[in-house]
């Protein structure tokens, strides 16, 4: 799925070992262990981990919510060992996906894992309900400010109502929707992507060099080879 550079308009192109366990044999759950990084990115599990695996995605990407949820069980076993770290670099590709993401941060990084998951688990929800926003008046409108339209984004699609159950409250929700400089973290991400040479999501690196893979089948070996 390529990347489409973000309008400001609105636009709509459109678990391993349980815990328990881990602790009774002594190992660290590096799950808990969670950065926002220089590069933009979230930082999840053991910094000195032997597998640094970046993995570009965007919340509008069908392949990026297939791989969530093929990868989930296998891969946070493998974080929370400390035999890989993820740094996830969400990349807005239009109004949509910038709503999703500046609210997938807004509750910092111990809370963001749980909101990442959570978009993805609902973005078919999300997409449709997207879709019938743009037909509405409302849409058509022009919006006053970009946090203007993410809010409104952010209510016609249910991600507010999503991510209260996450943690977040209203206040802080209207507060990261209007944030330039969150919005503008956001779109350094993607931008940094393209001149990287990233032409689609998701898309993976492993300890610095890019792979081949876009989906767990395919990338797991990359992860688990010794």
């Amino acid at each position: 799925m390529r990347i489409v550079i973000l309008v400001f308009s609105f636009l709509f192109a459109l678990f391993g070992m349980p815990p328990a366990k881990a602790q009774a044999q002594g190992g660290r759950n590096w799950t808990n262990t969670v950065a926002m990084l220089p590069t933009g990115g979230v930082g999840v599990g053991n910094p000195m981990a032997r597998v640094q695996l970046v993995e570009w995605a965007s919340y509008t990407c069908s392949h990026c919510a297939a791989f969530a949820r093929d990868a989930k069980p296998e891969l946070t076993a493998l974080v929370r060992s400390g035999r890989v770290r993820v740094e996830y670099r969400t990349l807005p590709r239009d109004a949509l996906d910038l709503t999703a993401v500046v609210l997938a941060r807004c509750g910092g990084p111990n809370r963001f894992v749980a909101a990442h998951d959570a978009i993805f688990s609902q973005q078919k929800a999300m997409l449709d309900k997207a879709e019938a926003f743009a037909a509405t008046p409302a849409a058509q409108q022009p919006a006053p400010t970009i946090g203007k339209r993410l809010e409104q984004l952010a209510d016609a699609t249910g991600l507010r109502v999503l991510l209260r159950g996450h943690g977040l409250d209203d206040a802080q929700m209207t507060r990261c929707l209007n944030d330039e400089a969150g919005q503008k973290r956001a779109i350094a991400i993607a931008q940094a992507a393209q001149a990287a040479g990233v032409e689609g999501t998701p898309s993976f690196e492993v300890n610095g060099k890019k792979v081949v893979a876009h989906d767990w089948a395919t990338l797991k070996p990359f992860l688990t080879a010794s």
